[in-house]
């Protein structure tokens, strides 16, 4: 299927605002390594996909930032 959650780094963020009217983006720590960690992580998403596609007709895109890998997006949303 379509992947309609991005990560969203330094680079695509500018883009990410202009595509979408509206950009919902959820500020995570890095994922841990133990496995309850990544299927919490893989919940959140598949939920944020949900959402995604409900609200893809509305304009509403739906973002991940990594807040160590990403820390100039992170830096900037405050």
């Amino acid at each position: 299927g379509v992947d309609r959650v991005v990560a969203v780094t330094s680079k695509n963020y500018k883009a990410m605002l202009k595509r979408y009217p509206v950009l919902a983006l959820l500020y995570h720590e890095p994922v841990g390594s133990d496995r309850a960690a990544q299927r919490h992580f893989e919940m959140e998403e598949l939920i944020l996909e949900l959402a995604a596609q409900v609200l893809e007709d509305k304009g509403v895109g739906f973002g991940l930032v990594d807040s160590e890998k990403d820390a100039a997006v992170a830096k900037k949303l405050g």
